[in-house]
């Protein structure tokens, strides 16, 4: 997965009931109070009608409300979900990066020592080519002489 650098992931508040912003409420009433000017006179009395437009515009704003809350509980389980993740992955990735360090620390002494032994190595070819070089210097002199 993909790994941030992030120091703090914000947290959802706790899932909450959404109020109606007060200023839909207002508009609802001053909707239902101009259309009681409206109305005709055929049936109910002005006041039932007036009653009847509040209780609907009540149900009404039940039902936005209760799927307001549903949106909202939706996304809160999203942020939970996300936070929990996203925490592993930078967890995960803190682990790795010790264990990437405690690597690098032991191939670093790794490259030290098979350095060291690389010189010695190459000093030990230098002397025997030096003592092969003598070797054939004295053979070619034995067999001059003889």
């Amino acid at each position: 997965g993909s790994r941030g650098a992030f120091s703090t992931i914000a947290r959802p508040a706790a899932p909450r009931r959404v109020a109606l912003p007060e200023r839909a409420m207002k508009c609802a009433a001053i909707a239902a109070f101009a259309a009681i000017g409206s109305l005709s006179a055929v049936g109910a009395s002005p006041v039932e009608r007036v009653v009847n437009l509040l209780q609907d515009l009540k149900g009404k704003l039940e039902m936005d409300e209760k799927k307001e809350q549903r949106v909202y509980d939706k996304y809160a389980c999203w942020c939970e979900k996300t936070t929990e993740r996203k925490a592993g992955s930078i967890t995960e990735a803190q682990e790795d990066l010790k264990a990437y360090g405690h690597t690098i620390l032991s191939l670093k002494g790794k490259v030290a020592t098979l350095s060291g032994e690389i010189q010695q190595l190459e000093a030990g070819i230098k002397d025997n080519l030096a003592a092969q070089a003598d070797a054939t210097n004295l053979r070619q002199k034995e067999n001059a002489a003889y």
